[in-house]
């Protein structure tokens, strides 16, 4: 069974919902002014972002390649919107349990919906395992604290795996076993290699890291790789490594390539290197997992530099091309 929507052809962009992608998840009744003032500023970056989006759109019809807009507003209808908004609701409960810990900065909890490859060209399925698929709610950022296009994410949840694998972006996972999140700190044993590890500065090193990680690295008992099974009261570290490109790029025109148009729109997103701890407290029965989670470190974005002649491609070929 699938059920018709509305999506535009291309864009890779983000933010395919706007309004849904860029919710915040917070407890309940958390008035704290460091939040609020946190909240201030991210809200302000999404703005920004928003417009540069808005004048990318209008460069895009004006060289008459309109079916590589950016999405200017949301295509899902009030009543879907609310309904993923209250499945996307974190149980009071979880929230208590982890009160103290969510007071701290650069922590939260969220929950993150399965993604069976429910999006097909125009159309989601809700038959099979689709039949609870929450819209928009299987890539998370946390670099821009939201829910996020799967190009420009951190996290995704598909089928029975959560891994790090967006566009021009190196993620490793690490499973810490069941270890409180609150004892995780840059010392502790799986740590070093997360830390140690030296960002790509070329394309073709970019690459050959990406094949290892994805194949899996074994370091001091622990493996590494862009994706995990994901296990209930498990903690894992990531990171996730967003490059900018180094070199400048041409000028969007008529004959600009997708690929490229893909790095372009990276001026759009906040690109960073983090690493970040989270723990998955509850696998719901609509197969969703709730997430507590806290940064541990963040830098500039690293940037890879193309040689002269080089086309502007992922260094990950598999990149998901899917867009939810």
């Amino acid at each position: 069974m699938k059920r018709k929507i509305i999506y535009l052809p291309l864009i890779v962009i983000f933010v395919a919902v706007v309004d849904l992608h860029s919710q915040i998840p917070r407890p309940p009744n958390d008035n704290s002014e460091q939040r609020r003032e946190a909240e201030r500023r991210i809200e302000a970056e999404r703005e920004l972002r928003t417009q540069n989006m808005r004048e990318f759109d209008t460069t895009m019809k004006a060289l008459n390649r309109p079916h590589m807009t950016v999405p200017a507003s949301p295509t899902i209808d009030k009543e879907t919107g609310e309904r993923i908004r209250l499945a996307r609701r974190v149980d009071a409960a979880d929230y208590s349990r982890y009160g103290e810990f969510l007071k701290a900065d650069k922590t939260g909890m969220f929950k993150l919906f399965p993604d069976h490859d429910c999006v097909e060209k125009n159309v989601v399925r809700v038959d099979g395992d689709c039949k609870n698929f929450v819209m928009a709610s299987s890539s998370f950022s946390f670099r821009n604290l939201g829910y996020a296009h799967p190009y420009y994410s951190d996290l995704g949840f598909n089928h029975d795996e959560i891994s790090s694998n967006a566009f021009f972006s190196q993620g490793i996972l690490v499973s810490l076993g069941d270890l409180s999140i609150e004892d995780v700190t840059s010392s502790r044993d799986g740590m070093k290699f997360i830390f140690d590890l030296s960002p790509a500065s070329d394309p073709g090193e970019a690459r050959k890291m990406s094949a290892r990680v994805k194949a899996g690295i074994q370091s001091g008992g622990f493996t590494y790789s862009s994706s995990v099974t994901p296990a209930e009261n498990t903690t894992y570290v990531l990171r996730s490594i967003a490059y900018n490109v180094a070199n400048s790029l041409p000028a969007v025109t008529e004959t600009t390539s997708l690929s490229e148009i893909r790095f372009h729109t990276l001026a759009l997103d906040k690109r960073a290197d983090v690493i970040v701890v989270f723990r998955i407290i509850r696998k719901g029965a609509d197969g969703s997992l709730t997430i507590v989670w806290k940064e541990i470190d963040r830098k500039e974005a690293p940037k890879i530099k193309f040689a002269k002649g080089d086309k502007f491609v992922d260094f990950k070929p598999d990149t998901t091309q899917t867009q939810h």
